[in-house]
């Protein structure tokens, strides 16, 4: 009897070891931008992010038609003037996802003319 409960503490303690290592990103949370709104021309994106924890391993996910919107990773400068540099990642599927890789503030803004400035970019703090 006392071999089977020393069995059974040892698997148990196996288990816990194996939960303990598991990544943190096991528990990432996906976030469609925008929600039913999608990544699109008036939707209020920092209402949309308010409230909401973003963490390392998150993941967003940008829906818009295709060739009419993009998306571009942008810091907080071209975030501030609606603008990226020439080699800023732009993503243009239409069903862009982006994983929010290290913590820190993350930027993203529309890169066709006009539509930054009409508001379609977001800023997340990631923890």
């Amino acid at each position: 009897m006392a071999a089977s409960h020393t069995t059974m503490l040892a698997a148990v303690a196996v288990v816990l070891a194996v939960a303990a290592s598991l990544p943190a990103t096991a528990s990432a949370a996906s976030y469609t931008v925008g929600d039913d709104s999608g990544w699109d021309n008036g939707v209020d994106y920092d209402a949309w992010a308010r409230g909401k924890k973003f963490k390392v391993g998150d993941t967003l996910e940008f829906l818009y038609s295709e060739g009419f919107h993009n998306v571009e990773v942008v810091d907080a400068q071209g975030y501030a003037d609606c603008a990226a540099a020439s080699n800023a990642p732009t993503l243009t599927s239409g069903d862009d996802t982006v994983t929010l890789s290290q913590p820190g503030r993350w930027f993203f803004i529309c890169g066709v003319e006009g539509h930054c400035d009409s508001g379609q970019k977001l800023a997340v703090n990631v923890h």
